[in-house]
């Protein structure tokens, strides 16, 4: 992994935006705690879509599915042709960055939020209704994740596809105050890693996630257009 960068980026917003934007929720993430952020990456000239399908807690395999009929239809209604932005929170991400390891995903850039990329590697808050959703999945309520998806033959294709290298320009975003996700869990080789401060929520909810999530569309946008270059690395954001 490159070194760590202590250069900390100002909060304006670089030109280089546009486009669809498909906004993937995790772990009970409804739209109503996405709004945020949609919001304002609508403000800022995106076509916003975002993907709630059983709120997060459903089995990993079919959610990565579930987010490509998304991204599919996103791209339908893009008139430049140019491909789909992915803005992945929390569980999310995972389901994103699966997705975008396909050359033809239809994913143009990747930008995650707190989403463990080391799915074993999480804070006790996030492990116990966890536990809830895999048992009661287990147990037959329907649309859930079961204790196959965790460690049996249901998904894993989905946890060695974790890291795998990407197509796509790709940004992480975390937080070391995050208690659900630890930092480290977050933190891929192949990205430009960029913290922030503030908890799990204040991912999607605080001016400086938003902020950081602009500055990586833009950064991503420009490298696709050939003014600039995918990095990796580690950034801190103020």
């Amino acid at each position: 992994m490159a070194g760590r960068d202590r250069s900390e980026p100002g909060p304006r917003v670089l030109p280089g935006g546009g486009g669809p934007v498909v906004l993937v929720g995790g772990f009970c993430t409804t739209d109503v705690v996405l709004e945020p952020m949609r919001r304002w990456l609508g403000d800022l000239g995106y076509e916003v879509s975002t993907h709630t399908a059983n709120t997060g807690m459903g089995c990993g395999a079919r959610s990565v599915e579930e987010v490509r009929e998304t991204v599919r239809e996103a791209a339908r209604h893009d008139d430049s042709g140019a491909g789909v932005h992915v803005v992945g929170y929390s569980r999310g991400g995972q389901f994103a960055r699966i997705l975008a390891t396909e050359p033809d995903s239809g994913i143009r850039s990747l930008v995650t939020l707190g989403s463990p990329f080391d799915p074993y590697r999480v804070g006790l808050a996030a492990v116990i209704p966890a536990l809830a959703v895999l048992t009661a999945g287990t147990l037959g309520l329907p649309n859930l994740a079961t204790a196959s998806c965790v460690a049996g033959s249901c998904c894993a294709d989905y946890r060695s596809r974790l890291r795998d290298p990407l197509p796509v320009p790709f940004t992480s975003i975390y937080s070391r105050q995050d208690r659900l996700v630890p930092w480290r869990a977050s933190v891929d080789d192949g990205a430009r890693n960029i913290e922030v401060g503030g908890t799990h929520l204040d991912l999607v909810e605080s001016r400086a996630a938003r902020a950081a999530v602009a500055q990586a569309l833009s950064r991503h946008a420009q490298a696709l257009t050939g003014h600039g270059r995918p990095v990796s690395g580690i950034v801190r954001a103020s």
